[in-house]
């Protein structure tokens, strides 16, 4: 039998419609969703991350998906993210939940660049790395609003799992 391969942004756009926004929406409890204002005098803008927290049954459904995400075409062996706009600042993002690794660009909050904000637009897109491809998608709520994109990467490494 012949094995399908399947192009990176239809692993994302399979991915994203098991991805359920809502749970994603409500990833942190709702006094935490802001956590920057909380840091109070701190030197940074943003808080300290032992003032991240999560609503636990959203972040493990989240994270397993993402991790059977990265499997649906074990060939390819791609990391998975699913990425938020800042509620304080929306020119910036944050990963909420990553599958195996962490994307290239880290895990802190940072300014969002024009392929992941033509996702937070409603269009999926790719983005080409020396490391490979990207694709982003965005994640829907059950309001039909943009909530999150999810970010999935080729990883050109062989697959070891």
């Amino acid at each position: 039998m012949e094995r399908i391969a399947y192009p990176l942004m239809e692993i994302a756009r399979i991915g994203a419609l098991f991805i359920p926004g809502d749970m994603l929406e409500n990833v942190m409890p709702e006094e935490r969703r802001e956590y920057p204002l909380l840091a109070g005098g701190a030197t940074s803008e943003f808080a300290v991350g032992d003032e991240v927290d999560f609503v636990e049954e959203n972040f493990n459904m989240l994270k397993r998906l993402l991790l059977l995400t990265e499997r649906i075409d074990p060939e390819r062996n791609p990391y998975a993210a699913l990425w938020i706009r800042r509620p304080e600042n929306p020119s910036r993002g944050e990963v909420m939940v990553a599958g195996r690794a962490l994307p290239a660009e880290g895990y802190y909050i940072q300014p969002l660049w024009p392929e992941i904000l033509r996702a937070f637009d409603g269009h999926p897109t790719r983005r080409q790395r020396n490391a490979g491809e990207t694709a982003y998608y965005p994640i829907r709520n059950s309001d039909e609003e943009i909530v999150g994109v999810l970010e999935l990467t080729a990883n050109l490494a062989p697959s070891f799992i």
